[in-house]
């Protein structure tokens, strides 16, 4: 039997009140959280059509680069929601485990936050110039992408573009360690993903402490 799902009815003025530390940092969370969900989807759904006519990787790679511009966001957010006085009333009062899991995704944050930092400056909340400059001076003579040159303008696409953002994305990295630098960049991204549960735990404890989930 399918799993029914309940909504609650969330007052915003009643549950995120104004002038509220707690409550602006936790509406924060709430809405990163919902921009990382929507980008988790973008990366690993299998196919979009509407959105694949340039190639199915592109879309990826596009969806991927807004996601850790959002888990930097979300990394900031966490940190202001853990270092709020009210909140660490709340913590304290939670299980071992629950204590343990923020310690170990807030470590797990921090690791990533430099690599995250890093490609979020080059390719993600800006293209930026100097980036590119720096990957073309890198980038071997055999590599190369497609330009194809549709019958009208919204069915030609710069695939080519794809390689220049992987080149950036490894840029000072001698060429025989590329493929081994994107997978530990990846990785360390990947391990920063287990903060989405954690936005729900955050909710649920801000809620139930204020009596809102009836």
């Amino acid at each position: 039997m399918p799993v029914v799902a309940r909504f609650l009815t969330v007052k915003l003025r009643k549950w995120f009140p104004p002038d509220d530390r707690l409550a602006a940092k936790v509406a924060r969370l709430s809405i990163l959280r919902e921009d990382f969900a929507l980008e988790m989807h973008g990366v690993y759904t299998e196919n979009i059509e509407v959105l694949d006519g340039h190639s199915e990787p592109w879309r990826r790679l596009y969806f991927l680069r807004n996601l850790i511009r959002t888990l930097l966001e979300i990394r900031s957010g966490m940190e202001s929601v853990v270092n709020d006085t009210d909140f660490k009333t709340l913590l304290r009062k939670q299980s071992p485990e629950v204590k343990r899991e923020f310690g170990r995704l807030t470590r797990l944050m921090a690791q990533a936050h430099p690599i995250l930092k890093d490609i979020r400056n080059d390719i993600c909340g800006h293209v930026l110039e100097s980036a590119v400059s720096e990957a073309l001076k890198e980038i071997s003579w055999d590599s190369f992408g497609f330009y194809e040159i549709g019958r009208i303008q919204k069915n030609s696409h710069f695939k080519f573009a794809g390689e220049l953002v992987a080149s950036i994305l490894v840029k000072g990295t001698v060429d025989k360690e590329k493929a081994k630098a994107l997978g530990e960049k990846m990785a360390k991204i990947a391990d920063a993903f287990d903060v989405f549960p954690l936005i729900e735990r955050v909710l649920f404890m801000y809620a139930k402490d204020r009596g809102l989930l009836g």
